[in-house]
């Protein structure tokens, strides 16, 4: 890479998914800004990824590719490289191989950039399948604890105007590097799931701004090399990584106002998987409890000591932005329970 500062540089990770990989750089290098970086890691895929690949960009003097010996997993692999780049870029932009842009996408980061100077920048995030459908637009946080997304299958028509949010989906996003060289990268508890969550939150309680910015639009194949992956371990992973990301950053006083709602749920929970007979859900709580409260304390401990320096809002802040999570319940009820939709996790 030369040695040099672009208005914008772009991050695509593969892992054995060449197709799509192609197809999303295609659709960037039809948008394509003589400010543009692209930076492509395939993480550890097989040869004829590779070879793909190879064969497609080795000869784009304005794609850099690297190939990892094995696979890294979305935060150690990213991190790698993020290093390297903080101190030559003032921005980096994440993008899932899994997706493609609209045309004006770089453009309109550029001027975002230029404009506005944004700490975090989400994307309007759009079902690849069915385009009248979100499938993000940054993350909210629930009095629960949990980080979801914001606008999940609803009309894209409900979306159009800025807002500030609690971070971004990692799929697209735009990063400061100033502020991740404040805050850090992505925490590498995480393996794959979850650590922009993570990170999104830990960027707001210190105080930065999560904007949203619906005029970026990127389409999404939702989750094409997650779907590789995705089975029991990977469900206990993302569900212990609720309660570290809680426990690590949330303010003592927001824990002490939600501790008893959040018990009543979570016994509630419990009376429903046993009535329903969920085992499978009902399992992979208590699982994750356990871990956190057996397996990974002394880590949980620490990172929370290491965070505190960056617990620079008030606790109300936090509180006030939190959305109480009845109302999503009540849905998910509905959904799963009532209607008897599979949610993905049972479906393995």
């Amino acid at each position: 890479m030369e040695e040099k500062k672009h208005t914008l540089v772009l991050i695509i990770l593969n892992w054995n998914n060449s197709s799509d990989t192609i197809e999303c750089i295609r659709s960037i290098k039809q948008a394509s800004s003589t400010n543009l970086f692209l930076i492509l890691i395939d993480n550890g895929s097989n040869s004829k990824n590779t070879e793909s690949l190879k064969n497609s960009f080795s000869d784009d003097q304005d794609i850099e590719i690297l190939y990892n010996d094995q696979n890294f997993g979305f935060t150690k692999a990213h991190n790698k490289k993020l290093l390297l780049l903080l101190e030559r870029e003032k921005y980096v932009f994440l993008l899932n191989n899994d997706t493609i842009v609209e045309q004006n996408l770089p453009q309109i980061l550029e001027n975002q950039i230029q404009e506005q100077k944004p700490d975090i920048l989400s994307c309007k995030m759009v079902n690849y399948w069915d385009r009248n459908l979100m499938d993000n637009a940054g993350h909210k946080m629930l009095s629960s604890g949990e980080i979801i997304p914001v606008g999940h299958g609803d009309d894209i028509k409900n979306y159009n105007d800025p807002n500030d949010n609690i971070g971004a989906c990692a799929g697209a996003a735009l990063y400061s590097s100033a502020m991740l060289k404040d805050i850090g990268l992505f925490d590498e508890y995480f393996e794959t799931g979850y650590e922009d969550a993570e990170l999104g939150l830990r960027a707001f309680v210190a105080g930065y701004r999560c904007q949203y910015e619906p005029n970026a639009v990127v389409y999404h194949k939702m989750g094409q090399s997650i779907k590789k992956v995705f089975n029991y371990n990977y469900t206990l992973r993302i569900q212990t990584n609720i309660f570290y990301t809680y426990l690590k950053l949330v303010h003592w006083q927001v824990m002490a106002i939600h501790f008893i709602p959040w018990l009543l749920r979570f016994l509630i929970i419990t009376v429903i998987d046993i009535v329903f007979w969920r085992p499978k859900y009902l399992k992979v709580q208590y699982h994750a409890l356990s871990n956190i409260l057996f397996r990974d304390w002394k880590t949980v401990m620490q990172a929370r000591r290491e965070s505190k320096r960056l617990r620079r809002i008030p606790w109300w802040k936090l509180l006030k932005k939190q959305e109480f999570f009845l109302k999503r319940d009540i849905q998910n009820f509905y959904t799963f329970i009532i209607k008897g939709e599979k949610s993905y996790f049972e479906k393995y």
